[in-house]
C-alpha cells in the first residue's frame, strides 16, 4: 500500500512539473512577445524614387548604404526617373518618394499616389515638434492641410557680395538683417564705371524670390481666379513691383538690351564677370568657394520692412509614403531614421542643411567643404540660419503654377519697355485670365 502510495504521489509530481513546463512556454505573453520583437523580420525591398540631382554613386552613399545598415533586412532600390505616369504604365510604384519642391506634391495627389502620412506619425511617435513650424505649415499648404510628405532640409537664401567692388568705390559691406530699402541705397554707391569696367550694384536673380518671401500668390484657391487686381493683392503686387523698378532704375545697374542675364539667370554673372556688387539668391558658397582669389562673403537676405526676420519660403527636400505601399511602416521607419538628429548633424557638414527645430545641429554646417577649403571657414555661415523661412500662403490653387511666366513678363515689360505698374498688372492679370479658362477647358 505505501509503495502504491508513494508512486501516486511521484505520479502527482511529475504531472504538475510537466504542466508548469508547458504553461511557461506557451501562456506567457510577455515572453511570446520579447522572441517576436527579437525575431529577424523577413527581408524585403523598398523603392525609392530619387530623380533630382544626384547620380548612382551619390544615392548609394547618402541613402542606400546607411539605410541598409541601419536595416540590414530592407534592401534599397533606386527609381531614378521623375515620370510618374510611365512609373504606373509599367506598375514600377515607389514605397518611398524624395520631392525636390512642395510645389511638385500635387502631381503624386492628382495621381492617387500620395499617402496622409499622419496615422504613420502617430503610431509611430514621431515628434513633428522636431520641425520648423512655419517649414511644416508650407508643406500643408501644398497639401489642403494634409502633411504628405515631411521636410527634410531646409533651403537657405542669402545676400552675396563681392568684398573687392566695395572695397573699389571705399563702401562699408552689407550687414546681417539689412531691408530691401538699405541694400537697393547700398547698390546704388557701388554701381558704375571703374578703370573701363562697369560694375552692377544688385542682380536681382530669379525675382520671383521677392514675391515667394512676401506669400504672394497669383490665383484665388477658392475661386481659381486672378487675384492680381484684388484690392488687396494688387497693393502686395505693387510693393514687389516698385521694388524691382528701384533697383532697375539704378543708372547703369540693369541693362535693358540684357536684362535675361541678369534677372533669370543663376548667378554665372557674379562669379565669371565679377563685375556684380549683390546677389540675393539661395547659398551657393560651394560653387562661389572653389576659385579662393574671389573674395566674396554674405549677409542675410535682404528683409521686407515690415517681415523682420523673414527670408523666402524654404522650398526644400521632402519624402513620403506612397499609398500603394506594402511596406508603409518600414518606409516610414526609413524616413523616421533620415531625420534623425545623427543624420541631419552629418548632411548639415555635407552642406544641406537641417529642417530641425534644434539649431545645435545646423552649427555643424558645411563643416566638410570648411576642412577641405579652410578659407571658407572665414565666411559668415551663421548668416544662413538667421532668418526665419516664408511660411507662404495660406493655401494654394491648383493652377498657381501659371504664375511664373506670367511673373517673368511682368518684370520684363516693367524693365524693358517701360511700362507703367498699373499696366503691367492689367495686362498680368488679362494674361493669367486667360491661361487660367484655358487650363480649365482641358479637364
Amino acid at each position: 500500500m505505501k509503495v502504491l502510495q508513494w508512486r501516486i504521489i511521484t505520479l502527482l509530481v511529475f504531472l504538475s512539473l510537466f504542466i508548469a513546463a508547458c504553461s511557461s512556454s506557451t501562456n506567457n505573453p510577455k515572453e511570446n512577445t520579447e522572441n517576436e520583437l527579437n525575431a529577424e523580420p523577413e527581408p524585403i525591398t523598398l523603392k525609392f524614387l530619387h530623380a533630382h540631382g544626384i547620380d548612382d554613386e551619390g544615392f548609394e552613399k547618402q541613402y542606400k548604404n546607411p539605410i541598409e545598415d541601419k536595416f540590414p533586412y530592407i534592401t534599397i532600390e533606386r527609381i531614378d526617373t521623375g515620370d510618374l505616369d510611365e512609373l504606373i504604365a509599367k506598375g514600377e510604384m515607389p514605397d518611398i518618394y524624395f520631392v525636390e519642391n512642395p510645389v511638385h506634391i500635387k502631381q503624386y495627389v492628382e495621381r492617387e499616389l500620395a499617402l496622409d502620412l499622419s496615422d504613420l506619425i502617430e503610431k509611430h511617435g514621431f515628434d513633428l515638434s522636431r520641425i520648423q513650424p512655419n517649414i511644416l505649415t508650407e508643406h500643408r499648404t501644398f497639401s489642403n492641410g494634409n502633411l504628405y510628405t515631411i521636410p527634410l532640409s531646409l533651403g537657405l537664401t542669402t545676400l552675396h557680395y563681392n568684398k573687392d567692388i566695395f572695397d573699389k568705390f571705399g563702401v562699408e559691406y552689407p550687414t546681417d538683417h539689412m531691408t530691401w530699402e538699405e541694400v537697393i541705397s547700398l547698390a546704388e554707391k557701388v554701381t558704375g564705371e571703374r578703370e573701363g569696367v562697369q560694375y552692377h550694384g544688385l542682380q536681382p536673380a530669379f525675382p520671383s524670390i521677392l514675391y515667394d518671401q512676401r506669400g504672394i500668390t497669383f490665383v484665388d484657391p477658392d475661386t481659381d481666379e486672378s487675384r492680381i487686381m484684388n484690392d488687396e493683392f494688387r497693393e502686395e503686387f505693387v510693393k514687389v513691383l516698385q521694388t524691382m523698378e528701384q533697383i532697375a532704375s539704378i543708372p547703369g545697374n540693369i541693362p535693358k538690351e540684357d536684362s535675361d542675364a541678369f534677372l533669370l539667370e543663376w548667378g554665372e554673372q557674379f562669379i565669371s564677370e565679377r563685375n556684380v556688387a549683390m546677389l540675393p539668391l539661395w547659398q551657393l558658397i560651394e560653387w562661389y568657394s572653389s576659385d579662393e582669389t574671389f573674395n566674396f562673403d554674405i549677409v542675410t537676405y535682404p528683409e521686407w520692412e515690415d517681415l523682420p526676420g523673414i527670408t523666402r519660403p524654404s522650398k526644400a527636400f521632402s519624402l513620403g509614403v506612397t499609398a500603394t505601399s506594402e511596406y508603409p511602416d518600414d518606409a516610414f521607419k526609413v524616413i523616421t531614421y533620415l531625420l534623425s538628429d545623427e543624420k541631419q548633424i552629418e548632411w548639415a557638414k555635407a552642406g544641406q542643411a537641417s529642417a530641425l527645430e534644434d539649431p545645435a545641429i545646423n552649427e555643424h554646417l558645411l563643416e566638410d567643404l570648411i576642412q577641405e577649403r579652410p578659407h571658407v571657414g572665414d565666411l559668415n555661415i551663421e548668416a544662413l540660419t538667421k532668418q526665419t523661412p516664408s511660411a507662404g500662403s495660406d493655401r494654394y490653387s491648383e493652377y498657381e503654377h501659371l504664375a511664373g511666366g506670367i511673373y517673368d513678363t511682368m518684370v520684363r515689360e516693367l524693365i524693358e519697355k517701360d511700362k507703367d505698374i498699373n499696366t503691367v498688372l492689367r495686362e498680368a492679370d488679362e494674361a493669367l485670365t486667360i491661361l487660367l479658362k484655358d487650363e480649365k477647358t482641358k479637364k
